[in-house]
């Protein structure tokens, strides 16, 4: 049991220390009509895409046969492990290449800023709606709002570095088969991971206008140390997630 909290534990920190949300964050609480509200939007929807993406790992699990109940190794367990744990590890060297190359962090607010693969696909496909997601977007106060809770969803529950993490975190919740147990565990990983969907919010509450200043010093911060500390995070709950594969493993 301490075994999977500890996981569980890391996937958070994963989560805490993934720059994304909170650079994003940041930047919803920069609008120059509503940054607060804005910034509470922000913080409500990521709180509500973290909860999708840990229910389907929840639900991945149970349907796969590869929670706590569960007596005998089954395959499809046994895949979802086998995928859960490839997933951390790419993202955790992912992450570590990233760190030796001292990648910038993406800033969406940037005018020279390049747009990924993802975005620029989105971007083709769907024109008006993600020209609606530009900084600079001409939008009414509700406009405004909406899109702060879109992002926030969008950058906890359906951003590719995220999901996965989330969806992990979901499955390592299903292997604490004690109720009491279960209940720490959530409330752990709840009380870590959605510290970057609403810190921007509170910064702004209790001091407006800082998060440009905030955001620059943490985004120099993270560059330096913390996707070293998100690498070794991501590793390391791959590299306990492939060994529990390893060890129920169907031998027939």
């Amino acid at each position: 049991m301490s075994s999977h909290l500890a996981v569980l534990a890391s996937l958070a920190l994963a989560i805490f220390f993934s720059p994304e949300t909170l650079v994003l964050g940041l930047v919803i609480a920069g609008d120059r009509k509503v940054p607060r509200a804005a910034a509470i939007a922000f913080a409500i929807g990521a709180v509500a895409g973290i909860a999708f993406a840990t229910g389907i790992g929840l639900w991945i699990a149970h349907a796969s046969g590869a929670d706590a109940a569960a007596r005998h190794g089954s395959w499809p367990g046994f895949i979802v492990r086998v995928l859960i744990a490839v997933a951390l590890l790419v993202l955790g060297a992912s992450r570590a290449v990233n760190a030796i190359r001292k990648k910038p962090i993406a800033d969406i607010s940037q005018p020279h800023h390049q747009p990924g693969e993802l975005r620029t696909a989105l971007n083709r496909r769907f024109p008006k709606i993600m020209r609606w997601m530009e900084p600079d977007a001409d939008l009414s106060i509700s406009q405004r709002i909406a899109r702060g809770a879109f992002a926030g969803f969008a950058i906890s529950g359906l951003h590719p570095k995220v999901f996965p993490i989330a969806i992990a975190a979901g499955h390592q919740i299903v292997q604490l088969s004690n109720p009491g147990v279960r209940g720490l565990g959530v409330a752990l990983f709840a009380a870590i991971c959605v510290v970057p969907a609403v810190l921007p919010a509170v910064i702004e509450l209790i001091k407006p206008g800082a998060v440009v200043r905030i955001k620059e010093s943490y985004e120099r911060i993270m560059k330096v140390h913390g996707r070293w500390i998100n690498a070794a995070l991501l590793l390391g709950a791959g590299a306990f997630v492939a060994h529990e594969a390893w060890r129920v493993m169907p031998k027939g």
